[in-house]
């Protein structure tokens, strides 16, 4: 889940789950938004397919397979307003799908403009960008991930590439080079690397040289659970 804020003004939207992860054939699920302010909340959800191009993670306005209903909400303070998500088309899915909900707490409409008119700007005052899975049918999957370092333009960066058929979520990434020492990629959570795709993280200006050499391996939780140390690749600058 990634949560970013504007700088207009104190923001009171808060939003559970923050994961959204439907069951075979289920056709709908439910995220809460709550007003915690003392002033009524207008309340923005749009829905968008996620992807990776092998770098960075990409959103496209989601194809109305998946829509969110009401897309536009007024809480009152203290209150609170069910946003239900539902798949219009239930057939089974021969890959897993992935797309991701924009929650937007946007600004008070000025005099005389309705929330409607707001949402053509690009202002808000809190952002949450919620995860949806939609797995695959049959058998539970796993992914299976290749790991890569790569120096390019002068930086170094940490590559996941997922083969397998559902996501990897990552956290608590470390490097260990053949002496023995540690360099810490993310203590948190790191990032996706979507089934069939994956993508890229830039490291730290400092990065220590000795980890971009040959025998350097990566341990990492994966979807809540620790993975064994797996070697990592090296690919030079270019």
């Amino acid at each position: 889940m990634a949560l970013l804020g504007a700088p207009a003004g104190a923001a009171s939207l808060q939003v559970s789950p923050v994961t959204l992860v439907f069951q075979a054939g289920q056709p709908a699920l439910g995220i809460t938004l709550h007003n915690t302010g003392d002033a009524p909340l207008t309340g923005q959800v749009r829905v968008f397919t996620w992807g990776q191009d092998g770098k960075d993670d990409t959103l496209q306005p989601a194809d109305k397979a998946l829509v969110a209903s009401p897309p536009m909400v007024v809480i009152a303070p203290q209150a609170e307003q069910l946003v239900r998500v539902v798949r219009l088309n239930r057939e089974p899915a021969d890959h897993e799908l992935t797309y991701r909900l924009l929650i937007d707490e946007l600004p008070p409409p000025q005099s005389g403009t309705t929330p409607s008119e707001v949402t053509g700007g690009v202002n808000f005052r809190l952002r949450y960008s919620i995860p949806v899975f939609v797995p695959m049918g049959g058998a539970p999957a796993e992914p299976k991930l290749d790991w890569t370092l790569r120096q390019r333009d002068g930086s170094w960066f940490i590559a996941a590439a997922n083969h397998g058929a559902t996501h990897a979520q990552l956290s608590a990434v470390k490097l260990t080079a053949p002496d023995g020492d540690s360099f810490e990629v993310s203590a948190g959570l790191l990032g996706y690397a979507l089934a069939g795709n994956g993508r890229e993280w830039r490291l730290p200006e400092k990065f220590p040289a000795k980890f971009g050499a040959a025998g350097v391996k990566v341990q990492a939780t994966v979807n809540t659970s620790p993975w064994p140390p797996a070697p990592v690749g090296v690919e030079g600058s270019h």
